[in-house]
C-alpha cells in the first residue's frame, strides 16, 4: 500500500521465505529432554561408587587390563633404569634385567586378576550376587592405576621420599578398594561375607610391600667424588 509516496510496510508480516528457513533449522535446535537429562546426570555419580560396566562400551571393559600392563612395563622400566645407572657409577658388569620383567607380569596380573577372580567367587559362593566379575576386575585394576606416576616419581634417589609416595600410593588405591567392595560385602546377611574386606585389606597391604621390596628398593649410588679425593 502506498500514501503520499511513501510505503507501508507492516511489520508483523514475515516473508514466508524466512518462516521456512527457520522451522528448518529448528530440528538442530530441538534436544530430547530425556537424552539430556540423563547425560547430564552421568556424570554427577559419586567417583567412588562401584562400576556397572555394563553401560560402558565393550572396549572399554579392557582398561583395567590395560591400566595393569601400563604399570608392568612402568615397572619393569624404572626398575632397569635404575640398576643400569647403579651398575654403571659403579663400575660393575651390566647384567640382564628379563627376569624382572617376569616379576612384574606375574605379581601385577596375579593381584589384579587372579585376586578379584577369587574375591567373585567367593561372594558368588556365599550367595551375593550384586555384582559381576568385570566390576571386580575394574575396580581392582583401576586401583592400581596410582601407582603408574608413583613409578616414575620413584626414580627420585631420595628414600623417605619413596616411602612416602608408596604409603601414599597404598593408602589412595586402597581406599579406592574398600569404598567400592565394602558396601557389597556388608549388605549380606552372612557374617563370613563381611570378614572378606580384611582379607581384601590384608592382601592390599602384602601386594604394597612386595611392590616396594621388588620394584623400589634400588636406589642411584655412586662413589662420591668428592671423598674419594680426600686423604
Amino acid at each position: 500500500m502506498a500514501q503520499q509516496g511513501y510505503a507501508v510496510v507492516d511489520v508483523d508480516e514475515e516473508p514466508s521465505g524466512s518462516r521456512g528457513r527457520g522451522l528448518e533449522f529448528q530440528s538442530f535446535l530441538d534436544s530430547d529432554s530425556s537424552r539430556a537429562n540423563q547425560s547430564s546426570s552421568t556424570p554427577r555419580e559419586a567417583p567412588f561408587s562401584l562400576f556397572n560396566l555394563a553401560y560402558y562400551q565393550t572396549d572399554s571393559s579392557l582398561g583395567p587390563f590395560w591400566t595393569l600392563t601400563t604399570l608392568i612395563l612402568i615397572l619393569y622400566t624404572t626398575s632397569t633404569l635404575t640398576i643400569s645407572i647403579a651398575q654403571y657409577l659403579n663400575s660393575d658388569p651390566v647384567s640382564s634385567s628379563l627376569p624382572l620383567l617376569s616379576t612384574a607380569t606375574s605379581t601385577v596380573y596375579l593381584y589384579g586378576l587372579l585376586v578379584p577372580s577369587l574375591l567373585w567367587g567367593a561372594t558368588k559362593w556365599l550367595g551375593i550376587g550384586e555384582w559381576g566379575i568385570a566390576e571386580v576386575l575394574g575396580v581392582y585394576g583401576y586401583s592400581m592405576g596410582v601407582f603408574i606416576p608413583i613409578s616414575l616419581l620413584c626414580l627420585i634417589p631420595v628414600g623417605i621420599v619413596r616411602w612416602v609416595l608408596i604409603i601414599l600410593g597404598g593408602i589412595s588405591s586402597g581406599y579406592f578398594l574398600v569404598r567400592n567392595i565394602y558396601p557389597v560385602l556388608a549388605s549380606a546377611e552372612n557374617k563370613f561375607a563381611q570378614l572378606l574386606i580384611g582379607a581384601v585389606v590384608a592382601l592390599h597391604g602384602i601386594m604394597i610391600i612386595a611392590m616396594k621390596v621388588i620394584f623400589f628398593s634400588n636406589s642411584v649410588v655412586g662413589p662420591d667424588p668428592i671423598n674419594d679425593q680426600l686423604p
